[in-house]
């Protein structure tokens, strides 16, 4: 009968891969270029050697990513430097706005009717803060019949002769004030502006064409005005616009004199500042992100006051009447029923929220600081009731924004950092990346059966035993102990011979009177593979397979002695083993 042909089972896709992708893990240990890697794997080193190599590996790449996460938060959070910019010397500037808002009422009361109180909480946030918690007040003025809010404002509202008298500027005495002085309708309410980027009509926002300079020559730096009502004075920036941001610097009382001497501090930022996010350097651009209900560049005051508008559109589907809509809008002006709305959200349009977190300052910002103020009674003092805004010293102070740590600043610092610690550069990065995928990879379809042999390998060896038994084990010595035969008289032992596997030596001679005894170790997978071995010899193996064996002292040199030497049932002796 024709002998059966041993066919080798089929290894799985699955198991190449794994065996091909550690066969790559001990190469690049092997033959990585990272500082004290292939230490870590390097035969015939000690375990201590290993094991010193491997920590000191791996408390340098802890190290390594501790610094560089440090340096991309600092990257994150503090890319820029602003510091004083000296190179530039202002010889004129743009007067900031000045808003003139009547405290009391900005209306005439002649023109007034019964829905007075009506358009009076309706034109500022302020007066609809104050209507918080009144609600039977609320409910009154929402049943006000007006169909336009924002015209009737407009028709009752104070003039501008009403509000201020006579003005300088820049020690210049100006003939019509109110050419200067336009109207402001914002969410502070109904003011009258100087210098101001914008002015409110009955229906549209308007550019001003007129831009008020002054100049390093000039003989006053300022703007002085006599106010004709209790007013609060608000001062910004010439690009930004009046909203809630704004608080007023002073109040205005009858026969009253108010000196103010503010100073400019100007910041602007450089154009290479544009490769970080705006959130790492903390402003806009003003061409970076357009305003949907403002038709010009962007300002910080303009994008929360945008902010405001949409939170009323989506709270109470409209928009209050001191918000100008952009010609062919087809958002709906609120109206005095929509009062108690705008009353109860209040708190919540106002308020700071995550939709209005997204505006940042402008890279280009300008603000002004009050250095000194001075408000006495003009009777006493011997002054006129005037309001004097004037610039402290020049030139006007500039800071300048730049970038201090950017991305080729980051990648310098990591590469410097993992250098430092682990040799480690861009093409070492590339290498890991070739080991552990293209290399893996090219071996299971190139080398596929190197890969097949390792499996079968593996297939071949037995499962590890372990020794589950929950008795004692000096009980368990006891018993083995009792079934296992004594061993014999090494003394009585005949002279045997090891033959020496996979290398050309004659076989040595033991004598006996010269030998020493050395104890197996039990079940190791080399006494396995072994005794497998034997038994498609076909030779017997005894109970006591594994018994101690006499050797000669210079056999020690055989490594390791005890786990490959066995012994037969016929009281041979085979040693399957290697010389180191």
């Amino acid at each position: 009968m024709p002998r059966k042909r041993h066919v080798p089972p089929k290894i799985p896709l699955v198991h190449l891969v794994r065996a091909s992708w550690l066969h790559q893990v001990g190469q690049f240990f092997t033959e990585s270029t990272l500082h004290g890697v292939r230490y870590i794997a390097e035969a015939g080193r000690p375990f201590w050697e290993h094991f010193a190599w491997f920590c000191l590996v791996l408390v340098s790449a802890v190290t390594t990513v501790c610094i560089i996460l440090n340096l991309w938060v600092r990257f994150q959070t503090h890319p820029t430097i602003t510091g004083p910019d000296t190179s530039l010397r202002f010889t004129a500037t743009v007067f900031p706005t000045v808003l003139v808002c009547p405290v009391e009422t900005p209306f005439d009361e002649d023109k007034l009717e019964d829905f007075n109180e009506t358009l009076l909480a309706m034109s500022s946030f302020g007066r609809i803060g104050q209507l918080v918690g009144d609600e039977g007040l609320v409910g009154s003025l929402s049943k006000v019949k007006i169909d336009d809010v924002r015209s009737e404002i407009f028709r009752n509202v104070l003039s501008c002769d009403e509000v201020i008298g006579e003005c300088w500027f820049r020690g210049t005495r100006l003939e019509d004030c109110c050419k200067s002085f336009l109207p402001v309708f914002s969410e502070v309410g109904f003011c009258y502006a100087f210098s101001a980027k914008f002015y409110d009509s009955e229906r549209a926002w308007v550019r001003n064409p007129d831009r008020k300079f002054i100049y390093e020559t000039d003989k006053k730096w300022g703007l002085t005005f006599g106010p004709l009502r209790k007013s609060n004075i608000l001062i910004h920036s010439y690009n930004e616009l009046s909203g809630w941001e704004f608080r007023p610097q002073v109040q205005w009382d009858e026969d009253f004199a108010i000196e103010l001497l503010v100073t400019m501090k100007q910041t602007y930022t450089t154009e290479d500042a544009r490769q970080l996010s705006i959130g790492q350097r903390k402003c806009i651009f003003p061409d970076e992100v357009g305003l949907q209900y403002h038709e010009d560049e962007y300002t910080y005051s303009g994008c929360m006051r945008e902010c405001r508008l949409i939170k009323c559109l989506k709270r109470c589907g409209c928009v209050p009447p001191f918000y100008a809509l952009k010609p062919g809008s087809t958002e709906r002006q609120c109206g005095p029923a929509d009062l108690p709305c705008l009353v109860n959200n209040f708190t919540t349009i106002t308020r700071v929220g995550r939709l209005c977190q997204q505006c940042e300052l402008g890279c280009n910002n300008t603000v002004y600081e009050i250095e000194k103020y001075s408000k006495v009674i003009a009777s006493e003092a011997g002054k006129e009731p005037l309001v004097t805004i004037e610039y402290l010293t020049w030139p006007v102070i500039r800071y300048k924004r730049e970038v201090l740590f950017g991305w080729v600043d980051l990648l310098v610092s990591f590469g410097g950092i993992a250098g430092l610690f682990l040799g480690f550069s861009l093409l070492s990065g590339v290498e890991i990346i070739y080991f552990f995928t293209m290399r893996a990879c090219c071996m299971l379809y190139k080398n596929r059966d190197q890969l097949v042999a390792i499996e079968q390998e593996k297939l071949r060896r037995p499962p590890d035993h372990f020794d589950l038994n929950l008795l004692p084990a000096l009980r368990r010595r006891n018993l083995q102990q009792r079934k296992q035969p004594a061993s014999p008289d090494p003394s009585q032992r005949n002279v045997i011979t090891l033959s020496l596997v996979e290398q050309e030596f004659n076989a040595v001679k033991v004598p006996k009177e010269r030998g020493l005894v050395l104890g197996g170790l039990g079940a190791q997978p080399e006494h396995r593979r072994l005794e497998r071995r034997l038994e498609k010899m076909k030779i017997m193996v005894r109970p006591d397979f594994f018994q101690p064996v006499h050797v000669a002292p210079y056999s020690e040199r055989i490594k390791p002695l005890d786990r490959n030497v066995v012994r037969t049932k016929d009281g041979g002796i085979l040693y399957n083993g290697y010389l180191p």
